[in-house]
């Protein structure tokens, strides 16, 4: 039995037998869940825009297993439930899930982990109970609801957060001007998305353009090398341009303009490797020998 078990049995839905009646648990269950009023990570349109561009890269045969496992849940909004229900007690255990705390002169190799889980753990695992042939139907769904969510929360750089202020949750911002009390997570989850001013399926087609160079590069990485690069890129989002005052940061057109590639391209690395990891586990003749080593998305071929 892993250390860390994310999906317990202890922690899943019950579910009635029979097929009509598992249809219709399920539908409930997950429309509950998705119209609860807890906050988001990374942004519900994020995650969306994230899920939007994955599925345009899955075969056919991974769309058909993912829409059989997701009991017909549409992808885009199985992937919020991690959000949603991370506010109810018997799934508070799942909150330090969705991001890890390291120093900027930290290396992952030697961080002490948080012993109740951390996204990269979260991560290993939800893949993990997705991969193993005896996961439970619901476990599954659970596993496949975190996977989705969580493979997009690593790539936002303010996930891989500083100890100091929480992923910049404790770092107050004025937006634009606005009187409006935020601060520089919120900025990099919904702010930045929500400024573009397009719905998601207008967003993720923008920003879905790769070659296949990319996509052979990005879906060779590992969750470790996700992490890694939003630790680097972090130190970008607190590049101002303007002497840091007491009080809070203004957040300008200017930083916007050139923040939001650097958002986009995460966004699209993330669909990208999440149809790589899904491809995998589902469709073993979708990648080509050189490129189908099923453990890539845990190993990797680096850590540090």
């Amino acid at each position: 039995m892993s250390r860390f078990k994310i999906l317990s049995n202890r922690h899943s839905a019950a579910i009635s037998r029979g097929p009509a009646a598992t249809c219709v648990s399920v539908a409930l269950f997950f429309w509950l869940a998705l119209c609860s009023s807890q906050s988001l990570a990374f942004g519900a349109d994020g995650h969306r825009i994230i899920v939007s561009i994955a599925e345009k890269h899955l075969s056919k045969k991974t769309a058909a297993e993912l829409t059989q496992i997701s009991g017909g849940t549409a992808l885009t909004e199985l992937a919020l439930w991690p959000d949603q229900i991370r506010g109810q007690q018997k799934w508070s255990h799942t909150k330090s899930w969705h991001y890890i705390n390291i120093k900027d002169h930290e290396r992952f190799s030697g961080l002490r982990r948080s012993p109740k889980g951390d996204v990269l753990s979260a991560l290993k695992e939800s893949y993990k109970q997705l991969k193993d042939p005896k996961t439970e139907s619901q476990q599954r769904r659970e596993a496949l609801a975190f996977f989705l969510h969580l493979a997009g929360d690593i790539h936002q750089p303010l996930h891989v957060g500083r100890y100091s202020d929480l992923g910049g949750n404790r770092v107050s911002i004025k937006w634009l001007g606005s009187n409006k009390r935020r601060n520089l997570h919120w900025v990099w989850d919904t702010g930045l998305i929500k400024d573009e001013q397009l719905g998601v399926d207008q967003y993720s087609a923008l920003i879905n353009k790769t070659t296949a160079q990319q996509r052979y590069n990005w879906q060779s990485d590992s969750f470790l090398d996700w992490a890694m690069e939003s630790k680097v890129l972090r130190a970008q989002v607190y590049e101002f341009g303007q002497p840091v005052q007491k009080g809070p940061v203004t957040i300008d057109q200017q930083y916007i303009n050139r923040t939001k590639p650097l958002l986009k391209k995460r966004l699209l690395m993330a669909g990208v490797r999440l149809a790589g990891c899904l491809n995998r586990l589902f469709d073993s003749t979708y990648f080509t020998p050189i490129t189908a080593d099923k453990n890539v998305c845990e190993t990797g071929g680096h850590l540090e």
